[in-house]
């Protein structure tokens, strides 16, 4: 049984189902990308380029055009199953109303407390240092 607080909100349904589909297009662009990637490479390979010597620059030609597609996409996917859960936490917080202070606070009757203060001391220690009131 689910109670009223853990339920999604609309908000986070909505939500959910944006950061889905962008995850989709992020998805279908990793694809392309894979593919037309895929395809430089062959055409390459077809040319004579040796592979040997050349790894790197073929790793770094996957990674820069369509592994960071994929791993947007998932990032994606979790934001859309976070939503809805982190929304709803957002609603279990009751509204707390804190009213200003208009007036300022009064003392509590038969209260005996009364503010301690240090009484002044001589500032004669200060001559020793050198810092004399000099007279104008």
């Amino acid at each position: 049984m689910m109670d009223e607080f853990s339920k999604p909100s609309k908000k986070g349904s909505i939500l959910a189902v944006a950061c889905y589909v962008f995850a989709v297009a992020l998805l279908i662009t990793a694809f392309v990308s894979l593919a037309a990637c895929h395809q430089n490479i062959s055409r390459q390979l077809e040319q004579g380029v040796p592979v040997q010597g050349n790894e790197l620059a073929i790793v770094n030609l996957y990674l820069t055009s369509c592994v960071q597609y994929f791993a947007f996409a998932a990032a994606m996917v979790f934001c859309g199953k976070a939503a809805p859960k982190v929304l709803a936490l957002k609603n279990e917080m009751p509204v707390q109303v804190t009213p200003y202070m208009l007036n300022a606070p009064a003392e509590a009757p038969g209260s005996t407390f009364t503010e301690e203060t240090e009484p002044e001391e001589d500032d004669d220690d200060w001559e020793g240092w050198g810092f004399r009131e000099q007279d104008k």
